[in-house]
């Protein structure tokens, strides 16, 4: 089933009391992943982590596609909100698994290739700016994105705007495949010239029989002297004095509260809101903007709608990108309320210039 935002639509499926449920790309929020120097059996925990501190909610979930090198591509929602969702319209089942449908819908580029993409969704549009095979920006709109929104979502993705017009309308939603396309394999062709093997295959079972069997009993030999080891490390525990032990239990505690604090360090925002505040003041002129609105969405991220009788889209970009505080500006312009967005990075270690 694809939980949407407005409604649920049935997908194709076998019968069973499990719902494996596709969340909509409007209920996800998108962030790339570097995991490149991470080995590869701890790259999901890393993920996770990133995750939990950009969420703007504290219970998140979500799902990542891997691509060469380490680098990874992670959509991530609320588990609350989906399972509201599910309350409010009914849907009720055994066991339920989650998918974001960016997974399902697409294909990832091949190799070293770099483009821009728009795909229509059942509920909105999407489009994808791949780099070198990486997958770098993903946004969701609405509706198909105007003129200024796609030289935005360019300008952020660090593609070149002037060359690139709003590529047209797909004329219907992307099919939604049953399997995440970061897990499909490419067919690995035929294998030739194995006749000749047949006389040879008891010789190898034979082989292959002895081999596994040479691994079970490494297996149980390693597992038999660790049980050894396990037991000698305990008799040796109770042996320890008293105040040895106390010792011990400090020194376990202290490197507890020492990991503990360190996370809870981490997961600060890179700048404090009074110092983005103050900035903005600094770089709008008090007689000609006004702040409607004020949204970081994410500690790296922040979004300012504002009134202006004269906004100059061109000279606010310049300003800010001049800030040490802020990069990666945009605006967007909004004719009928008289209102501009701006949208900005938020730089992590630069101090603020002087007013």
């Amino acid at each position: 089933m694809l939980l949407g935002k407005e409604s649920n639509q049935p997908l194709e499926g076998g019968d069973g009391d499990a719902l494996a449920c596709v969340v909509s790309r409007g209920l996800c929020l998108f962030m790339p992943v570097d995991a490149s120097k991470a080995p590869e059996k701890e790259r999901r925990s890393l993920a996770a982590l990133a995750i939990r501190r950009a969420a703007p909610f504290p219970d998140p979930e979500f799902g990542v596609a891997w691509l060469p090198g380490g680098h990874g591509a992670a959509w991530y929602w609320s588990r609350s909100r989906a399972a509201d969702l599910l309350a409010e319209r009914h849907v009720q089942a055994r066991r339920i698994d989650f998918v974001p449908e960016a997974l399902l819908v697409g294909a990832p580029a091949a190799g070293d290739e770099s483009r821009v993409e728009l795909l229509q969704l059942q509920e909105g549009f999407v489009a994808r700016a791949w780099q070198q095979g990486r997958l770098v920006a993903d946004r969701w709109w609405p509706q198909a994105p105007g003129t200024d929104e796609w030289q935005a979502f360019l300008r952020a993705a660090g593609q070149p705007t002037g060359a690139q017009p709003v590529p047209p309308t797909p004329t219907g939603p992307a099919p939604i495949a049953s399997r995440p396309w970061s897990a499909r394999k490419r067919a690995s062709g035929t294998l030739t010239g194995l006749s000749g093997l047949d006389s040879h295959l008891p010789r190898v079972a034979a082989g292959i029989g002895l081999l596994v069997v040479a691994i079970a009993a490494m297996q149980a030999g390693s597992m038999l002297r660790s049980g050894i080891d396990i037991w000698r490390a305990r008799q040796a525990a109770q042996d320890l004095d008293e105040p040895l032990k106390r010792i011990l239990t400090a020194r376990e505690n202290a490197d507890r509260d020492m990991a503990a604090s360190r996370q809870l360090l981490a997961l600060q925002p890179r700048r404090g809101t009074i110092a983005l505040l103050a900035e903005t003041a600094r770089l709008l002129p008090a007689a000609e903007a006004q702040v409607r609105q004020w949204n970081q969405t994410t500690p790296e991220t922040l979004e300012v709608t504002l009134v202006m009788s004269e906004p100059d889209p061109q000279k606010l970009v310049a300003a800010w990108e001049e800030s040490p505080m802020f990069s990666n500006v945009s605006t967007a312009l909004q004719p009928r309320s008289g209102e501009i967005v701006l949208r900005a990075d938020i730089s992590g270690d630069a101090a603020p210039a002087a007013p």
